[in-house]
């Protein structure tokens, strides 16, 4: 094998990396997506309220928009953490199911 063509070991073969424009007109992909919000919210109504769709995807479609316009629910635990000497630290994590607001 030539080691030509090899890449000197430290340096990058692409050191600039991918361009971060992706789109037709220079846009990123993100602006890509955010153009797309709308159209997949609705592709998302559209399927939580088919009565045809599984039932797995209508949750999961439902699951979907309710994360993303509600935040995900929020989980709590208890930490207690004993230091005591030069002995590692004793941590103690405990969960409660969630309270009803």
């Amino acid at each position: 094998m030539s080691t030509e063509t090899r890449f000197k070991k430290g340096n990058s073969g692409n050191p600039g990396g991918r361009s971060p424009r992706v789109g037709p007109n220079g846009e990123t992909l993100t602006e890509l997506c955010r153009g797309k919000t709308v159209d997949c919210v609705n592709a998302l109504y559209n399927i939580a309220m088919s009565v045809n769709a599984e039932n797995k995807d209508r949750i999961n479609a439902a699951f979907g928009l309710l994360d993303r316009g509600w935040g995900k629910p929020k989980e709590s635990i208890d930490l207690d953490a004993n230091v005591k000497g030069n002995a590692l630290p004793v941590i103690q994590i405990v969960r409660y199911p969630d309270a009803a607001d």
